[in-house]
C-alpha cells in the first residue's frame, strides 16, 4: 500500500463506552463495616461495564460474610444462669407475613 493510500484509509477506533455521572454514595447504614463494603461501589465510576461484575461480586460476597459473622455472633453470644450457654432459638420456617393461609 502506498503512503498516500495509507493516509486516506480510515483509522478504526475502538468504540467508546458512554460516560455516565457517578452515582451518589449510599446513605450510611449505621454499621461501619457495612458502610466500608458499600464504599467499594464508588470504584464503579470510570470503569468499563464488564469490570463492574467483579466489583458487584466482591461487594455481595463481603456483605454475605458480614451477615454470617453477625448470625454466628448472635448465636454464640449469651449465657444463661450459672454460665450455661443459651441454646439458639429455633427459627420459624416462614415469617408470619409469609406463612401460607388456610
Amino acid at each position: 500500500m502506498s503512503d498516500e493510500a495509507a493516509e486516506a484509509a480510515p483509522v478504526a477506533e475502538a468504540p467508546r463506552e458512554p460516560e455516565f455521572p457517578a452515582a451518589p454514595p449510599p446513605e450510611p447504614t449505621g454499621d461501619p463495616r457495612v458502610d466500608a463494603v458499600l464504599a467499594r461501589l464508588a470504584d464503579l465510576a470510570g470503569r468499563p461495564v464488564p469490570e463492574h461484575v467483579e466489583i458487584f461480586e466482591d461487594v455481595h460476597r463481603s456483605l454475605q460474610e458480614l451477615l454470617i459473622s453477625a448470625e454466628s455472633t448472635q448465636d454464640d453470644g449469651g449465657t444463661a444462669d450459672a454460665g450455661h450457654p443459651v441454646p439458639p432459638r429455633p427459627r420459624a420456617a416462614f415469617p408470619d407475613a409469609l406463612r401460607p393461609r388456610a
